[in-house]
């Protein structure tokens, strides 16, 4: 299959709009509401804390109080020794702020009791007794954690890739040695393997002309088979809008040029819902865009542009097995 034929293939097999190599989902509470855990727990004590502090400054207590200091202290304690109480209500409101809690967790022992008691005035004013009313809940500790999903999932495009060729059982090359000696291998400029790549270029006459648009930018993997290079650079993106049109433009560029080494081919791994937009809609902006990258494509045969299903084929047909 050429190029134009992978091209079509990804055109035709799109991504799926939930990509299961990307979930994450992670439960913080227990699962009924009759069940405590440490979490639940120590949220339930913040909330009291929160309630006997709005007492207290009803009652006109100074803010350097015994009592107003303890509560200040009780709730630090909760704060810096919760996990996943940046999730509850009070540490949401910091935001509002134009604070957070992670500013929060690098201050001082002194300045993170300051921070919480002026917190703490504001939050009583403004949000403690509509709460009360509408009745708090730990349900909001999972609402934020799965909303904060995206945030802790440590996956990348390189990882789906290679998860991808894990069945190929490929070799991580780790030399100019090894890459004279390995028929089907890999290698990361982008994560550990820079001076490899900086070698393989110079060695091999390569001339990447796109890193001229971005001075010394290294792909995110090189695949090795029978003495040929496939350099491949990534991009996930999942939503429309800002500037994704932007960044397809100048991520099409890495395919528009050619070596005069055979053995050396782009690839160029359009990752995430946003390739459907590239693939098959049809505005003005988006069909000048798709013109380019299958111009691009006619002017170098040995150049690739696929999405997640193409890249699947393409691995299987490079690699046989």
């Amino acid at each position: 299959m050429n190029n134009l034929g992978y091209f079509n293939y990804s055109q035709r097999h799109p991504e799926e709009l939930f990509d299961s190599f990307y979930a994450k989902e992670k439960v913080i509470i227990p699962p009924t509401a009759n069940q405590e855990n440490e979490l639940t727990q120590k949220n339930g004590r913040l909330i009291e804390l929160i309630s006997t502090f709005k007492t207290l400054m009803e009652y006109g207590k100074p803010k350097g109080d015994a009592d107003i200091q303890r509560i200040v202290e009780d709730v630090c304690g909760i704060l810096n020794n919760t996990e996943y109480i940046n999730y509850c209500a009070f540490s949401q409101f910091f935001m509002t702020c134009n604070f957070n809690f992670s500013i929060y967790e690098k201050l001082s022992s002194e300045q993170q009791k300051a921070c919480v008691f002026e917190l703490l005035v504001k939050y009583c004013k403004n949000r403690h007794a509509m709460y009360l009313s509408h009745g708090y809940s730990n349900t909001i500790l999972q609402v934020m954690c799965d909303n904060y999903s995206h945030k802790r999932n440590g996956k990348t495009g390189i990882e789906k890739i290679l998860s991808m060729a894990e069945q190929y059982q490929l070799a991580r090359v780790q030399s100019m040695e090894d890459l004279q000696k390995t028929k089907d291998g890999y290698f990361l400029p982008d994560k550990g393997d820079k001076n490899l790549f900086e070698q393989v270029l110079e060695q091999g006459q390569i001339m990447m002309k796109s890193r001229e648009i971005e001075q010394n930018k290294r792909p995110d993997i090189v695949f090795v088979h029978n003495r040929h290079l496939y350099i491949c650079e990534l991009k996930t993106m999942k939503e429309i809008g800002g500037g994704q049109n932007k960044q397809v433009v100048e991520f099409a560029h890495f395919i528009r040029f050619s070596e005069e080494n055979q053995y050396v081919h782009y690839v160029s791994f359009l990752d995430g819902n946003y390739s459907n937009v590239i693939f098959s809609d049809q505005s003005p902006k988006i069909a000048r865009q798709r013109e380019d990258i299958l111009n691009a494509l006619k002017k170098n045969a040995s150049n690739y542009f696929l999405n997640t299903a193409g890249m699947k084929l393409f691995l299987k047909n490079l690699f046989k097995r």
